[in-house]
């Protein structure tokens, strides 16, 4: 059973390291996404849901023009979006967006509608919770096979 779970370890690994690398490289093409000026619309803290859990998270929504035309985002970086257990730390980086100010817009010239103000990867917490389930799946499964549990 040791062996197993050692298995199924390093492929959650694995898998984890696939997660981290896939956010990585999508950092790196952001890095080259063209830049647009924008207007901040809206700026608050937002509340939902993850895991159950209450948490919150800057919410600010902004109008930008591409070729032209008008488009409304709200994608703050790159990856996933930034929640804090407090409120207070999610209204710290909302306020740095004040309504009908000016920002930066980069923007994915295949997809205009995928934006970011910051292009500092998000990855959260998903590929250290991916590593941390495998590595105690790996080493649960090599001290199995060598203790004969």
């Amino acid at each position: 059973m040791g062996v197993v779970f050692a298995i199924a370890g390093a492929i959650i690994i694995g898998l984890g390291f696939l997660v981290h690398m896939r956010a990585q490289a999508k950092g790196r093409r952001a890095q080259l996404w063209p830049t647009t000026k924008g207007t901040v619309l809206t700026s608050e803290v937002a509340l939902v849901q993850v895991m159950g859990n209450p948490m919150s998270t800057p919410a600010v929504t902004y109008s930008y023009q591409v070729g032209g035309q008008t488009l409304q985002s709200g994608g703050l970086r790159v990856g996933v979006p930034r929640f804090f257990n407090k409120p207070d730390k999610a209204g710290a980086l909302a306020a740095q967006y004040p309504v009908g100010s000016q920002v930066t817009v980069h923007y994915d010239p295949a997809t205009p509608a995928n934006t970011a103000l910051d292009l500092a990867i998000g990855e959260g917490y998903g590929p250290l919770m991916i590593y941390s389930f495998g590595g105690t799946l790996l080493v649960l499964g090599i001290f199995s096979a060598v203790m004969g549990v």
